[in-house]
C-alpha cells in the first residue's frame, strides 16, 4: 500500500503519497502536483454512485492515479488526517473524503431521520469500508477514543469519524424535560458500543480566525442594512401624526354633514 505523510508549512497542511507500483483514489480537484512515472485514469460512475456521491456530498468523479512516484495533494487550511482501515468501516462526515487506498470503499451510510436533522451530522454521511488508508479533512487536530461497551456524550457535530459497528442517535440529555432546557444542553448526540469514535472538538488558528472574521464581517453588514433603512425611511413624530389621524377623521364627518344636509335642504 501506497506511504502517506501529512506535511505542515506556514500553518497550512498538505498530503504527500509515495507510490510504489500502487494506486490511490484522490477526490477530484485535490491533485496539486506529481513527479514520477505516474498516470492518471477517471473512470465513468454508474448512476447508482453518481447518486450516493450527491447524497453524501462527496465529488462524482474520483481519478485514480497509479504508479510510481510523489503524489501531492493540495494544501488546507484544515488539518489533514488518516484513518487506517483493517477490514472494517468507518463513517466520517459529509465532504471530508480526500483520498485511498485502492482497497478502499466509498459508500454512504443513512442516519436516522431524528438523528440526521437534530445531530448536524445530515441524514446521509459518507462510509469507507475495506483495507488501506484512508486521508479524510477534519477541522482541527483529531483526539482518538475507544469505546468497550461504553457510551460517549458530544454536545455538536465535532465527532469526524467513527466506527460503523457503533450506534448513533440525537437524544435529550436528561430524561426530565425541565433538566434538559434548564441545563443549557438540550438535545446531544450520544454514540454507544464498542469501536472507535475520532473527535475534533477544538479547530485550528485557520478555522477560527475564519470563523471569527464570518461573524463580525455579518454584524458588520447587518449594521450597515440597518442603518441604509433608517435613512431612506422618514418617520412622522407621533404627535403630528396623531394630528392628521383627527383632522382626517373630522374632514370625513363634516363632509358626511354638508351631504347629508343638502339632500335634507333639497
Amino acid at each position: 500500500m501506497a506511504e502517506y505523510k501529512i506535511r505542515s508549512k506556514n500553518d497550512v497542511q498538505y498530503v504527500e503519497i509515495l507510490l510504489t507500483d500502487e494506486t490511490v483514489i484522490v477526490e477530484a480537484g485535490l491533485m496539486h502536483y506529481f513527479q514520477g512515472n505516474i498516470s492518471m485514469e477517471n473512470p465513468m460512475p454508474g448512476a447508482k454512485k453518481m447518486v450516493k456521491a450527491k447524497l453524501s456530498g462527496e465529488k462524482v468523479f474520483r481519478p485514480c492515479y497509479k504508479g510510481t512516484g510523489k503524489l501531492i495533494l493540495t494544501p488546507s487550511l484544515k488539518d489533514y488526517f488518516a484513518i487506517h482501515l483493517n477490514d472494517d468501516a468507518f463513517i466520517i462526515d459529509q465532504g471530508a473524503f480526500c483520498a485511498a487506498d485502492s482497497g478502499v470503499i466509498v459508500d454512504i451510510s443513512v442516519n436516522k431521520a431524528f438523528t440526521g436533522m437534530m445531530s448536524g451530522e445530515g441524514l446521509v454521511q459518507t462510509l469507507v469500508k475495506g483495507t488501506g488508508t484512508v486521508i479524510i479533512s477534519v477541522p482541527g487536530p483529531v483526539e482518538t477514543i475507544h469505546l468497550e461497551n461504553d457510551t460517549l456524550i458530544v454536545d455538536g457535530p465535532f465527532s469526524v469519524g467513527r466506527s460503523q459497528s457503533l450506534d448513533f442517535q440525537t437524544e435529550k440529555i436528561s430524561s426530565s424535560i425541565i433538566k434538559s432546557m434548564t441545563s443549557g444542553e438540550g438535545w446531544v448526540n450520544a454514540i454507544r458500543g464498542t469501536g472507535t469514535v475520532f473527535l475534533s472538538p477544538v479547530p485550528n488558528k485557520n478555522i477560527l480566525f475564519q470563523e471569527h472574521f464570518d461573524q463580525a464581517f455579518s454584524q458588520f453588514s447587518k449594521s450597515n442594512s440597518v442603518k441604509g433603512k433608517d435613512k431612506s425611511k422618514f418617520k412622522l413624530p407621533g404627535c403630528l401624526v396623531n394630528l392628521l389621524t383627527l383632522a382626517a377623521v373630522l374632514f370625513f364627518v363634516y363632509f358626511l354633514f354638508i351631504y347629508y344636509f343638502s339632500q335634507w335642504y333639497k
